[in-house]
Protein backbone atom coordinates (compact mmCIF):
# COMPACT_ATOMS: atom_id res chain seq x y z
CA UNK A 1 0.00 0.00 0.00
CA UNK A 2 2.91 2.31 0.47
CA UNK A 3 3.89 1.76 -3.36
CA UNK A 4 0.38 2.67 -4.02
CA UNK A 5 0.43 5.97 -1.92
CA UNK A 6 3.48 6.84 -3.70
CA UNK A 7 1.88 6.61 -7.01
CA UNK A 8 -1.18 8.76 -5.78
CA UNK A 9 1.39 11.58 -4.25
CA UNK A 10 3.95 11.04 -6.42
CA UNK A 11 2.95 13.58 -9.47
CA UNK A 12 3.88 17.38 -9.29
CA UNK A 13 1.67 19.38 -7.22
CA UNK A 14 -0.21 20.58 -10.47
CA UNK A 15 -0.67 17.10 -11.53
CA UNK A 16 -4.39 16.73 -12.92
CA UNK A 17 -7.33 14.61 -10.65
CA UNK A 18 -7.39 11.30 -13.06
CA UNK A 19 -4.08 9.41 -12.54
CA UNK A 20 -3.38 5.83 -13.11
CA UNK A 21 -4.43 5.22 -9.47
CA UNK A 22 -7.60 6.65 -9.86
CA UNK A 23 -9.02 4.98 -12.75
CA UNK A 24 -7.87 1.99 -11.77
CA UNK A 25 -9.52 2.46 -8.07
CA UNK A 26 -12.60 3.88 -10.07
CA UNK A 27 -13.05 0.93 -12.40
CA UNK A 28 -13.49 -1.50 -9.37
CA UNK A 29 -16.34 0.70 -8.69
CA UNK A 30 -18.04 -0.63 -11.74
CA UNK A 31 -17.45 -4.09 -10.74
CA UNK A 32 -19.47 -3.47 -7.58
CA UNK A 33 -22.03 -2.21 -9.13
CA UNK A 34 -22.93 -4.56 -11.27
CA UNK A 35 -23.60 -6.69 -8.44
CA UNK A 36 -25.59 -3.62 -6.55
CA UNK A 37 -27.55 -3.18 -9.43
CA UNK A 38 -28.75 -6.68 -9.46
CA UNK A 39 -28.89 -8.19 -6.12
CA UNK A 40 -29.73 -6.25 -3.29
CA UNK A 41 -32.46 -4.41 -5.83
CA UNK A 42 -34.19 -7.56 -7.23
CA UNK A 43 -33.56 -10.43 -4.60
CA UNK A 44 -36.35 -9.53 -2.58
CA UNK A 45 -38.68 -10.13 -5.73
CA UNK A 46 -36.79 -13.46 -5.83
CA UNK A 47 -37.43 -14.67 -2.41
CA UNK A 48 -41.16 -13.30 -2.22
CA UNK A 49 -41.75 -15.14 -5.62
CA UNK A 50 -39.64 -18.06 -6.10
CA UNK A 51 -38.06 -19.07 -2.80
CA UNK A 52 -40.81 -18.30 -0.31
CA UNK A 53 -43.62 -18.01 -2.58
CA UNK A 54 -47.10 -18.73 -1.09
CA UNK A 55 -46.12 -17.72 2.11
CA UNK A 56 -47.56 -14.78 3.42
CA UNK A 57 -45.34 -13.55 5.41
CA UNK A 58 -42.78 -13.35 2.99
CA UNK A 59 -42.19 -9.62 2.83
CA UNK A 60 -41.79 -9.71 6.40
CA UNK A 61 -39.44 -12.37 6.54
CA UNK A 62 -37.38 -10.25 3.33
CA UNK A 63 -37.23 -7.32 6.37
CA UNK A 64 -35.43 -8.76 9.09
CA UNK A 65 -33.17 -11.13 6.76
CA UNK A 66 -32.17 -7.57 5.27
CA UNK A 67 -32.10 -6.18 8.35
CA UNK A 68 -29.77 -9.16 10.18
CA UNK A 69 -27.65 -9.01 7.29
CA UNK A 70 -26.91 -5.64 7.59
CA UNK A 71 -26.39 -6.00 11.41
CA UNK A 72 -23.88 -8.26 10.94
CA UNK A 73 -22.02 -6.12 7.98
CA UNK A 74 -21.68 -3.66 10.42
CA UNK A 75 -20.37 -5.57 12.92
CA UNK A 76 -17.42 -7.05 11.02
CA UNK A 77 -16.73 -4.01 9.06
CA UNK A 78 -14.74 -2.12 12.10
CA UNK A 79 -12.72 -4.82 12.52
CA UNK A 80 -11.91 -5.87 8.75
CA UNK A 81 -11.04 -2.36 8.19
CA UNK A 82 -8.57 -1.91 10.99
CA UNK A 83 -7.11 -5.72 9.94
CA UNK A 84 -6.43 -3.77 6.89
CA UNK A 85 -4.66 -1.07 8.86
CA UNK A 86 -2.74 -3.01 10.75
CA UNK A 87 -1.76 -5.47 7.83
CA UNK A 88 -1.07 -2.50 5.15
CA UNK A 89 -2.66 -4.91 2.59
CA UNK A 90 -5.53 -3.51 2.10
CA UNK A 91 -5.40 -4.42 -1.82
CA UNK A 92 -5.37 -8.39 -0.61
CA UNK A 93 -7.97 -8.07 1.49
CA UNK A 94 -10.29 -6.30 -1.23
CA UNK A 95 -9.42 -9.35 -3.10
CA UNK A 96 -10.62 -11.67 -0.67
CA UNK A 97 -13.66 -10.16 0.00
CA UNK A 98 -14.58 -9.51 -4.00
CA UNK A 99 -14.20 -13.17 -4.26
CA UNK A 100 -16.45 -14.48 -1.69
CA UNK A 101 -19.25 -12.16 -2.63
CA UNK A 102 -18.97 -13.61 -6.53
CA UNK A 103 -19.14 -17.27 -5.75
CA UNK A 104 -21.91 -16.61 -3.54
CA UNK A 105 -23.75 -15.22 -5.68
CA UNK A 106 -22.90 -17.51 -8.85
CA UNK A 107 -24.42 -19.76 -6.23
CA UNK A 108 -27.92 -18.40 -5.37
CA UNK A 109 -29.97 -20.38 -8.74
CA UNK A 110 -28.38 -23.39 -6.23
CA UNK A 111 -31.69 -22.22 -3.86
CA UNK A 112 -35.11 -23.45 -5.30
CA UNK A 113 -38.59 -22.83 -3.94
CA UNK A 114 -38.58 -23.90 -0.38
CA UNK A 115 -35.34 -23.69 0.13
CA UNK A 116 -35.13 -20.64 2.34
CA UNK A 117 -32.33 -20.94 4.97
CA UNK A 118 -30.17 -21.57 1.28
CA UNK A 119 -30.90 -19.06 -0.14
CA UNK A 120 -31.27 -16.80 3.16
CA UNK A 121 -27.35 -17.98 3.53
CA UNK A 122 -26.28 -17.26 0.13
CA UNK A 123 -27.62 -13.60 0.22
CA UNK A 124 -26.00 -12.84 3.73
CA UNK A 125 -22.63 -13.89 2.45
CA UNK A 126 -22.86 -12.15 -0.76
CA UNK A 127 -23.99 -9.09 1.01
CA UNK A 128 -21.61 -9.64 3.88
CA UNK A 129 -18.54 -9.85 1.96
CA UNK A 130 -19.90 -6.90 -0.42
CA UNK A 131 -20.13 -4.59 2.30
CA UNK A 132 -16.53 -4.92 4.12
CA UNK A 133 -15.05 -5.28 0.33
CA UNK A 134 -16.72 -1.79 0.32
CA UNK A 135 -15.33 -0.61 3.44
CA UNK A 136 -11.73 -1.49 2.63
CA UNK A 137 -12.45 0.57 -1.34
CA UNK A 138 -13.82 3.37 0.08
CA UNK A 139 -10.74 3.67 2.05
CA UNK A 140 -8.24 3.77 -0.35
CA UNK A 141 -9.60 7.24 -1.30
CA UNK A 142 -7.99 8.99 0.83
CA UNK A 143 -4.89 7.14 -0.87
CA UNK A 144 -5.41 7.96 -4.27
CA UNK A 145 -6.95 11.71 -4.37
CA UNK A 146 -5.65 14.61 -3.59
CA UNK A 147 -7.61 16.51 -0.42
CA UNK A 148 -8.66 19.33 -2.71
CA UNK A 149 -9.79 16.65 -5.57
CA UNK A 150 -11.70 14.36 -3.40
CA UNK A 151 -15.04 14.86 -4.04
CA UNK A 152 -14.30 15.26 -8.19
CA UNK A 153 -12.55 11.61 -7.54
CA UNK A 154 -15.26 9.94 -5.60
CA UNK A 155 -18.05 12.01 -8.15
CA UNK A 156 -15.94 10.24 -10.85
CA UNK A 157 -15.84 6.70 -8.88
CA UNK A 158 -20.06 6.42 -8.94
CA UNK A 159 -20.30 7.51 -12.24
CA UNK A 160 -17.87 4.98 -13.73
CA UNK A 161 -19.81 2.18 -11.36
CA UNK A 162 -22.95 4.02 -12.69
CA UNK A 163 -21.80 2.34 -16.67
CA UNK A 164 -21.43 -1.08 -14.91
CA UNK A 165 -24.35 -0.85 -13.44
CA UNK A 166 -26.06 -0.42 -17.00
CA UNK A 167 -23.75 -3.31 -18.67
CA UNK A 168 -25.25 -5.55 -15.77
CA UNK A 169 -29.21 -4.37 -16.09
CA UNK A 170 -28.47 -4.75 -19.81
CA UNK A 171 -27.51 -8.64 -19.97
CA UNK A 172 -30.34 -8.59 -17.18
CA UNK A 173 -32.79 -7.57 -19.93
CA UNK A 174 -31.55 -9.93 -22.30
CA UNK A 175 -32.42 -12.66 -20.21
CA UNK A 176 -36.23 -12.24 -19.91
CA UNK A 177 -36.82 -10.68 -22.82
CA UNK A 178 -39.91 -12.21 -24.67
CA UNK A 179 -40.42 -14.17 -21.44
CA UNK A 180 -43.95 -14.00 -20.26
CA UNK A 181 -44.26 -12.16 -16.90
CA UNK A 182 -45.69 -14.29 -15.00
CA UNK A 183 -42.38 -16.81 -15.42
CA UNK A 184 -39.80 -14.11 -15.31
CA UNK A 185 -38.93 -14.01 -11.83
CA UNK A 186 -37.48 -17.76 -11.81
CA UNK A 187 -34.88 -16.21 -14.10
CA UNK A 188 -33.73 -13.89 -11.58
CA UNK A 189 -31.58 -16.53 -10.28
CA UNK A 190 -29.79 -16.99 -13.35
CA UNK A 191 -29.61 -12.64 -13.73
CA UNK A 192 -27.78 -13.05 -10.29
CA UNK A 193 -24.97 -15.55 -11.46
CA UNK A 194 -24.24 -13.08 -14.37
CA UNK A 195 -23.66 -10.41 -12.23
CA UNK A 196 -21.03 -12.44 -9.68
CA UNK A 197 -19.55 -13.33 -12.82
CA UNK A 198 -18.96 -9.87 -14.18
CA UNK A 199 -18.13 -8.82 -10.89
CA UNK A 200 -15.38 -11.37 -10.93
CA UNK A 201 -14.25 -10.14 -14.56
CA UNK A 202 -14.26 -6.71 -14.07
CA UNK A 203 -13.32 -6.09 -9.87
CA UNK A 204 -10.26 -8.46 -9.89
CA UNK A 205 -9.03 -7.00 -13.19
CA UNK A 206 -9.10 -3.27 -11.46
CA UNK A 207 -7.26 -5.23 -8.29
CA UNK A 208 -4.66 -6.99 -10.20
CA UNK A 209 -3.48 -3.44 -11.87
CA UNK A 210 -4.15 -1.76 -8.30
CA UNK A 211 -1.53 -4.14 -7.36
CA UNK A 212 0.87 -3.32 -10.04
CA UNK A 213 0.21 0.13 -8.85
CA UNK A 214 0.69 -0.42 -5.76
CA UNK A 215 4.45 -2.31 -5.44
CA UNK A 216 4.96 -4.17 -2.66
CA UNK A 217 3.22 -3.94 0.53
CA UNK A 218 4.31 -3.99 4.24
CA UNK A 219 2.84 -7.33 6.17
CA UNK A 220 2.83 -8.20 9.87
CA UNK A 221 2.23 -11.59 12.00
CA UNK A 222 -1.26 -12.41 11.26
CA UNK A 223 -1.55 -13.17 15.35
CA UNK A 224 -0.03 -9.32 16.25
CA UNK A 225 -2.94 -8.18 13.60
CA UNK A 226 -6.04 -9.98 14.65
CA UNK A 227 -5.05 -8.58 18.49
CA UNK A 228 -4.18 -5.56 16.79
CA UNK A 229 -7.29 -4.46 14.76
CA UNK A 230 -9.48 -5.26 18.00
CA UNK A 231 -7.37 -2.81 19.95
CA UNK A 232 -7.50 0.30 17.39
CA UNK A 233 -11.43 -0.60 17.15
CA UNK A 234 -11.06 0.15 20.88
CA UNK A 235 -8.81 2.84 20.50
CA UNK A 236 -10.77 4.84 17.96
CA UNK A 237 -14.29 4.23 20.02
CA UNK A 238 -12.62 6.33 22.87
CA UNK A 239 -11.10 8.71 21.18
CA UNK A 240 -14.36 10.26 19.59
CA UNK A 241 -13.44 13.58 21.27
CA UNK A 242 -10.48 14.14 18.94
CA UNK A 243 -12.69 13.52 15.88
CA UNK A 244 -15.54 14.98 17.19
CA UNK A 245 -16.34 15.88 13.15
CA UNK A 246 -16.12 12.70 11.91
CA UNK A 247 -18.52 10.97 14.28
CA UNK A 248 -21.07 14.03 14.03
CA UNK A 249 -20.45 13.02 10.54
CA UNK A 250 -21.42 8.82 11.15
CA UNK A 251 -24.62 10.34 13.18
CA UNK A 252 -25.87 12.14 10.27
CA UNK A 253 -24.73 9.30 7.71
CA UNK A 254 -26.47 7.00 10.02
CA UNK A 255 -30.30 8.61 9.34
CA UNK A 256 -29.72 9.17 6.02
CA UNK A 257 -28.34 6.20 5.54
CA UNK A 258 -31.54 4.66 6.65
CA UNK A 259 -33.70 5.90 4.02
CA UNK A 260 -30.99 5.26 1.24
CA UNK A 261 -30.98 1.33 1.96
CA UNK A 262 -34.33 1.20 2.38
CA UNK A 263 -35.38 2.47 -0.95
CA UNK A 264 -32.45 0.14 -2.17
CA UNK A 265 -33.99 -2.95 -0.93
CA UNK A 266 -37.58 -2.06 -1.06
CA UNK A 267 -38.30 -0.24 -4.48
CA UNK A 268 -38.57 -2.78 -6.62
CA UNK A 269 -41.33 -4.57 -4.60
CA UNK A 270 -43.29 -1.16 -3.95
CA UNK A 271 -43.04 -0.17 -7.84
CA UNK A 272 -44.58 -3.59 -8.75
CA UNK A 273 -47.21 -3.31 -6.60
CA UNK A 274 -48.05 0.18 -7.27
CA UNK A 275 -47.51 0.61 -10.51
CA UNK A 276 -48.07 -3.22 -12.04
CA UNK A 277 -44.55 -3.41 -13.71
CA UNK A 278 -43.21 -6.85 -14.88
CA UNK A 279 -39.13 -7.49 -14.62
CA UNK A 280 -38.53 -6.24 -18.00
CA UNK A 281 -39.76 -3.25 -16.93
CA UNK A 282 -38.03 -2.73 -14.22
CA UNK A 283 -35.30 -3.73 -14.93
CA UNK A 284 -35.16 -1.02 -18.10
CA UNK A 285 -36.50 1.91 -15.12
CA UNK A 286 -33.19 0.57 -13.47
CA UNK A 287 -31.38 1.18 -16.78
CA UNK A 288 -32.99 4.61 -17.05
CA UNK A 289 -31.58 5.19 -13.18
CA UNK A 290 -28.09 4.52 -14.02
CA UNK A 291 -28.35 6.64 -17.18
CA UNK A 292 -29.68 10.11 -15.01
CA UNK A 293 -26.80 9.06 -12.41
CA UNK A 294 -24.01 8.58 -13.86
CA UNK A 295 -23.61 12.26 -15.31
CA UNK A 296 -25.56 13.64 -12.30
CA UNK A 297 -22.89 12.34 -9.94
CA UNK A 298 -20.22 13.53 -11.76
CA UNK A 299 -21.70 16.98 -12.07
CA UNK A 300 -22.51 17.04 -8.17
CA UNK A 301 -18.68 16.04 -7.45
CA UNK A 302 -17.57 19.25 -9.26
CA UNK A 303 -20.01 21.29 -7.34
CA UNK A 304 -19.39 20.05 -4.23
CA UNK A 305 -15.75 21.07 -5.55
CA UNK A 306 -16.46 24.45 -5.68
CA UNK A 307 -19.57 24.90 -3.00
CA UNK A 308 -19.62 24.22 0.83
CA UNK A 309 -20.04 20.46 0.66
CA UNK A 310 -22.99 20.45 3.35
CA UNK A 311 -24.90 22.97 0.56
CA UNK A 312 -24.66 20.47 -2.07
CA UNK A 313 -25.99 17.57 0.33
CA UNK A 314 -28.72 19.69 1.65
CA UNK A 315 -29.87 20.21 -2.16
CA UNK A 316 -29.75 16.44 -2.41
CA UNK A 317 -31.92 15.49 0.47
CA UNK A 318 -34.39 18.29 -0.52
CA UNK A 319 -35.07 16.26 -3.91
CA UNK A 320 -34.72 12.95 -2.65
CA UNK A 321 -37.63 13.82 0.01
CA UNK A 322 -39.54 15.54 -3.65
CA UNK A 323 -39.04 11.49 -5.03
CA UNK A 324 -40.28 10.06 -2.02
CA UNK A 325 -43.42 12.03 -1.99
CA UNK A 326 -44.31 11.84 -5.99
CA UNK A 327 -43.74 7.38 -4.57
CA UNK A 328 -46.32 7.55 -2.19
CA UNK A 329 -49.01 9.78 -3.59
CA UNK A 330 -48.26 9.97 -7.75
CA UNK A 331 -50.82 8.07 -10.18
CA UNK A 332 -50.35 7.39 -13.89
CA UNK A 333 -47.77 5.67 -16.67
CA UNK A 334 -45.42 8.36 -16.89
CA UNK A 335 -44.52 8.74 -12.74
CA UNK A 336 -42.75 5.94 -12.44
CA UNK A 337 -39.98 6.91 -15.15
CA UNK A 338 -40.74 10.64 -13.07
CA UNK A 339 -39.42 9.67 -9.64
CA UNK A 340 -36.86 7.24 -11.32
CA UNK A 341 -35.48 10.43 -12.98
CA UNK A 342 -35.43 12.48 -9.45
CA UNK A 343 -33.76 9.37 -7.94
CA UNK A 344 -30.94 8.96 -10.33
CA UNK A 345 -30.25 12.71 -10.09
CA UNK A 346 -28.57 12.54 -6.27
CA UNK A 347 -28.91 8.72 -5.42
CA UNK A 348 -25.26 8.01 -6.21
CA UNK A 349 -24.41 11.51 -5.80
CA UNK A 350 -25.54 12.02 -2.04
CA UNK A 351 -23.33 8.78 -0.97
CA UNK A 352 -20.91 10.54 -3.22
CA UNK A 353 -20.57 13.78 -1.44
CA UNK A 354 -21.15 12.02 2.08
CA UNK A 355 -18.31 9.65 1.11
CA UNK A 356 -16.03 12.21 0.16
CA UNK A 357 -17.07 14.85 3.70
CA UNK A 358 -16.14 12.04 5.79
CA UNK A 359 -13.04 11.41 4.10
CA UNK A 360 -12.07 15.09 4.49
CA UNK A 361 -12.64 14.62 8.43
CA UNK A 362 -10.33 10.87 8.80
CA UNK A 363 -6.77 10.39 9.94
CA UNK A 364 -5.26 9.42 6.28
CA UNK A 365 -2.94 6.65 8.82
CA UNK A 366 -6.35 5.34 10.16
CA UNK A 367 -8.56 5.25 6.81
CA UNK A 368 -9.59 1.74 6.50
CA UNK A 369 -10.40 1.84 10.10
CA UNK A 370 -12.29 5.00 9.90
CA UNK A 371 -14.05 3.80 6.81
CA UNK A 372 -14.64 0.46 8.97
CA UNK A 373 -17.11 2.59 11.30
CA UNK A 374 -18.33 3.92 8.52
CA UNK A 375 -19.82 0.46 7.28
CA UNK A 376 -20.74 0.09 10.89
CA UNK A 377 -22.98 3.29 11.61
CA UNK A 378 -24.28 2.90 8.04
CA UNK A 379 -25.37 -1.07 7.72
CA UNK A 380 -26.34 -1.04 11.67
CA UNK A 381 -28.61 2.10 10.97
CA UNK A 382 -29.83 0.72 8.07
CA UNK A 383 -31.14 -2.23 9.73
CA UNK A 384 -33.57 -0.01 11.51
CA UNK A 385 -35.00 1.40 7.77
CA UNK A 386 -36.47 -1.82 6.98
CA UNK A 387 -37.71 -2.77 9.87
CA UNK A 388 -39.37 0.54 10.52
CA UNK A 389 -40.72 -0.06 6.63
CA UNK A 390 -42.19 -3.24 7.31
CA UNK A 391 -43.82 -2.08 10.70
CA UNK A 392 -44.90 1.13 9.43
CA UNK A 393 -46.48 -1.39 6.50
CA UNK A 394 -47.78 -4.17 9.03
CA UNK A 395 -49.34 -1.27 11.26
CA UNK A 396 -51.05 0.70 8.69
CA UNK A 397 -51.74 -1.30 5.59
CA UNK A 398 -50.24 1.35 3.89
CA UNK A 399 -47.00 1.49 1.41
CA UNK A 400 -47.56 4.86 1.15
CA UNK A 401 -47.30 5.67 4.81
CA UNK A 402 -44.04 3.55 4.58
CA UNK A 403 -42.43 5.48 2.43
CA UNK A 404 -43.26 9.09 3.56
CA UNK A 405 -41.79 8.01 7.04
CA UNK A 406 -38.04 7.92 4.87
CA UNK A 407 -38.50 11.48 4.50
CA UNK A 408 -38.16 11.40 8.51
CA UNK A 409 -34.61 10.00 8.47
CA UNK A 410 -33.93 12.52 5.99
CA UNK A 411 -34.56 15.54 7.33
CA UNK A 412 -33.08 14.61 10.66
CA UNK A 413 -29.71 13.55 9.00
CA UNK A 414 -29.54 16.87 7.02
CA UNK A 415 -30.48 19.10 10.50
CA UNK A 416 -27.16 16.77 11.92
CA UNK A 417 -25.00 16.78 9.03
CA UNK A 418 -25.34 21.12 9.10
CA UNK A 419 -23.91 21.12 12.51
CA UNK A 420 -20.46 19.71 11.02
CA UNK A 421 -17.26 21.55 10.53
CA UNK A 422 -15.42 20.73 7.88
CA UNK A 423 -11.25 21.27 6.92
CA UNK A 424 -10.56 24.20 4.90
CA UNK A 425 -10.02 22.98 1.04
CA UNK A 426 -6.14 21.53 0.54
CA UNK A 427 -5.59 20.65 4.55
CA UNK A 428 -5.33 17.15 5.40
CA UNK A 429 -5.83 14.90 7.95
CA UNK A 430 -3.07 13.90 10.18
Amino acid sequence: MRGFMRAATGPREGAGWLTRPVAAWALYDAASSAYVALVPTFFGLYFIKVIAVGHAQATSWWGVLVALTLVAAGLLAPVVGALADQVDRRIGMLAATTVVCCAATVAIPLASQGDLWLAACLFVVAQVAYTLATAIYDSLLVVVARPRHMSRVSGFGWAVGLLGGIVGLCLAILVVHGVPSGTQPTLLGTVFMLSGLLMAAIGLAAIGLMHRLSGVEGHRPPSRTVRGSFSAVVRTLRSWRQHRPAFRMLAGFYLINDALVTVVFFVAIVFQKRFGLDLEGLFWLSVLFHAVATPSTFVFGHLADRWEIRRTINLQIAILCAALVLLAFAEGRQMPAAIIVLLGLVFGSLQAACRSLYASLTPIDQAAEFFGFNALAGRLSAALGPLTFSAVVAATGSEQAAVLSLIVFLFLGGLVLSGVRTPAIGSTQA
